[in-house]
């Protein structure tokens, strides 16, 4: 077992962790681009599952007010009800765009993983050598990525009806709400993007990721809180996923050499 008093010690402070985790965005950008080929593939999976899911979040966005109704009951009568209704109804388009990012990405990466694999590959390999753990069989990779798929699914659901309701504090809800799913979108899309180089090093499991990434949260959060934002918004997200696996790559090969 590590020791904990050093791994606190190896832990960033907030504003550099920060930074760094900014950093290694850049980096990524810079190593991705100047492989063209590689970055052309890479926008491949994105281009596909697009479509699907704005369709998902144009139709979140048309039921809204009629969840917003479902959701306050309690309010018929109340003589601001329509303006609590239209506020509960932006929170859940809100609300519903961060869940669609991570379901977004989660399945871009499990559609595009040979692409992925091979981007991470070529920058692990330009970064230097690392110890590789043996490959999983294709039905258990398979078998992976599946129960993946449906733990994110999982977090996710009761993780955004929190911050719907954080959002229905009064005053302060929707900038608690924002910070929120900024934070736990940020994370979730770093479980997501350091995958594949986890999965080299042998560190597979959702909660051995998590591990891996509480070795340093706020290098972790300077990496997926602006890989995040910049999924959520949908022509630049295409190019976001080679550069977030080439930036997650380098991420990971810091993590695990704590």
């Amino acid at each position: 077992m590590g020791n904990p008093t050093a791994t606190a010690r190896a832990r960033t402070k907030p504003t550099t962790g920060l930074l760094s985790g900014l950093g290694l965005v850049v980096t990524g950008a810079g190593l991705v681009l100047r492989r063209r080929r590689l970055f052309g593939l890479g926008l491949i999976p994105p281009l596909i599952t697009t479509v699907l899911f704005l369709v998902l979040f144009a139709s979140a966005s048309f039921l809204s007010p009629g969840i917003a109704v479902w959701l306050t009951p309690f309010a018929e009568g109340w003589p601001g009800v329509a303006a609590l209704r239209a506020v509960v109804s932006v929170l859940v388009v809100a609300v519903s765009g961060v869940l669609l990012v991570l379901l977004f990405t989660a399945t871009t990466l499990a559609l595009g993983a040979p692409l992925y694999d091979r981007i991470s590959e070529e920058v692990d390999a330009y970064a230097g050598s690392y110890a590789s753990s043996p490959d999983e069989g294709l039905l258990r990779a398979l078998w992976s990525a599946f129960t993946h798929l449906l733990k994110t699914v999982a977090i996710s659901l009761p993780a955004g009806a929190g911050i719907l309701l954080v959002g229905l504090i009064p005053g302060v809800g929707g900038v608690l709400a924002a910070i929120a799913s900024a934070l736990f979108g940020g994370w979730t899309i770093t479980l997501e993007m350091t995958g594949s180089p986890a999965g080299r090093r042998g560190i597979r499991s959702f909660a051995a990721r998590h591990r891996l990434l509480a070795r340093d949260p706020w290098l972790a959060l300077g990496f997926g809180v602006p890989v995040f934002l910049l999924l959520s918004v949908p022509v630049v997200s295409l190019l976001v996923f080679p550069i977030a696996t080439a930036a997650g790559t380098l991420l990971t090969r810091r993590l695990a050499a704590r």
